[in-house]
């Protein structure tokens, strides 16, 4: 176990995320410094490590000790009340502290948050150098330049998206639309996500609650223009063919199409998609879909819960070709249990041959709410091997596809301290991940475990408005969660 000690939990967080990148999975306690003096023998036996973080006004101090022998000390002075200007040192000083005592560097050095393109689309917006921004993030956060080079790549492709003309608009919104049905639950999973076949008969009262928080959806956007819809989950596909076409038809009956620009769908389970539910996609102009692999190893499909094969994948991705889409994505993710670089190599091979619009790469994060979790102790030795070299490889692959990187994100205790990131054709970027990432627009979010984000552009700052997780109480609590948004959205209106 580690221990956190501190005398004031202002940066807790900062310090949590930064040990956590070291020692993903491991238990962690937090003390108070006067609480620690009582535990005598227990912190040489019972802690592996100690990391004190003490601050007073003009001076903090950090240090390790492993089994109560102290190995480093940190200063860092300034004023510790100051988040603005202290943090970013703080988390610097954390980091080249942890990785001399493990004797290891992480990609992205210190950073930690969801959105590490943000400090160069900051530099591009006050028109500084690639040079200059590629130094700030290996200066300041002790990142590789691999990294930095890939956040502005990243950075350069939305801004170029985003300054087309009438792209988006403040008058624009996103909607997205939550199934939380699967066919069975991943390993990885912490999604809100159901067994389709113990919900099948709440299916019904599911969608019609979904069509009442639709309904008003549209009406408080009345005035404004819905510019991208996506509709996930879990597998949306997992429905029943009836099921999936009711949800369609009454998913946007309610709004105005005219300036959509696009209309994505997670047919993410390969054992879902059949030629009915391409052909209702299709009769209601959904214009892009997601056919998600994760890996082409069957082996490894068994181990992390997929009900599909490899085989069923080609096939599935073939027919949805066969039927007219011409915007399809995949989902990969590096790092799964047992899985090496070769057979990153051999899943890329089998995409590249049947040449897919875009390819999402994702780091296997150990998240709270999956099964892996749980299970970490099993699965500790064999999962995220080569992980950052499954990135890069991945990176060359997608180059060779003619995709450029178009948006990326971070999680919590996610493989080797990496990234998720998005690849695709020019052209064929999905405008709901770079509106979710860049917080330029409202999104609405309906369904179960749906979140709505309210962004204020006057005040640079974003509200969040979740919808209960479980399909029972959305069912039921329906008309208590559309009060909700309503005073959300009233509040946020008149401060704007």
């Amino acid at each position: 176990m580690i221990l956190l000690v501190q005398n004031s939990e202002l940066y807790n967080n900062d310090l949590r995320a930064m040990i956590m990148a070291f020692y993903p999975g491991e238990k962690l306690t937090e003390m108070k410094p006067a609480a620690v003096a009582s535990l005598g023998r227990e912190l040489h036996n019972e802690f592996t490590l100690c990391f004190t973080a003490l601050f007073n006004e003009k001076r903090s101090m950090l240090k390790i000790e492993e089994k109560a022998v102290v190995k480093y000390f940190a200063y860092i002075s300034g004023d510790f009340e100051d988040r603005k200007s202290f943090r970013n040192r703080l988390k610097l000083a954390a980091y080249q502290m942890l990785s001399e005592f493990t004797g290891r560097t992480l990609p992205w050095g210190s950073l930690t948050g969801v959105r590490p393109t943000k400090i160069a689309m900051q530099g591009l917006r006050e028109n500084q150098t690639d040079q200059d921004i590629i130094s700030e993030y290996e200066r300041r956060y002790a990142a590789t330049p691999e990294k930095a080079k890939l956040a502005l790549k990243v950075a350069k492709c939305e801004m170029d998206i985003f300054e087309r003309e009438d792209i988006v608009t403040t008058r624009d919104y996103a909607l997205y639309i939550n199934i939380p049905f699967c066919p069975s639950r991943c390993l990885y999973c912490s999604f809100a996500a159901f067994p389709v076949n113990e919900y099948k008969y709440k299916v019904p009262d599911y969608l019609a609650a979904l069509s009442r928080e639709l309904q008003f959806i549209s009406y408080v956007n009345r005035d404004r223009r819905l510019v991208s819809v996506y509709i996930g989950g879990g597998t949306p596909t997992s429905l029943g063919d009836l099921s999936f076409d009711n949800l369609l038809t009454e998913a946007l009956r309610y709004f105005d199409l005219s300036h959509l620009k696009e209309y994505t769908i997670e047919a993410g389970r390969p054992d879902s998609i059949n030629q009915a539910k391409l052909d209702i996609m299709k009769a209601h102009g959904v214009t892009r879909i997601s056919i998600n692999p994760q890996t082409i190893n069957d082996e490894t499909l068994h181990i992390i819960g997929r009900a599909h094969t490899s085989e069923q994948f080609v096939r599935a991705f073939e027919l949805a070709r066969k039927s007219g889409f011409n915007n399809i994505n995949t989902d990969i993710i590096a790092g799964l249990p047992m899985e090496k670089l070769r057979n990153m190599e051999k899943t890329l091979e089998a995409l590249r041959l049947l040449r897919p619009e875009s390819l999402t790469v994702h780091s296997l994060a150990v998240k709270r709410a999956a099964h892996l979790k749980e299970e970490l102790a099993t699965y500790q030795d064999v999962i995220n091997h080569d992980a950052r070299e499954m990135q890069a490889l991945a990176a060359e692959y997608a180059k060779h596809m003619g995709m450029r990187p178009y948006y990326m994100y971070r999680q919590k205790n996610i493989a080797g301290n990496l990234e998720n990131v998005g690849y695709s054709k020019p052209g064929r970027e999905c405008l709901y991940n770079m509106l979710i990432m860049e917080e330029k627009v409202d999104i609405f979010g309906a369904g179960a475990g749906a979140s709505t984000k309210l962004v204020n552009p006057f005040k640079g700052n974003v509200e969040r408005i979740a919808n209960t997780k479980n399909v029972d109480d959305y069912i039921a609590r329906i008309e208590e969660m559309l009060d909700k948004k309503r005073d959300s959205v009233g509040n946020a209106r008149v401060n704007q």
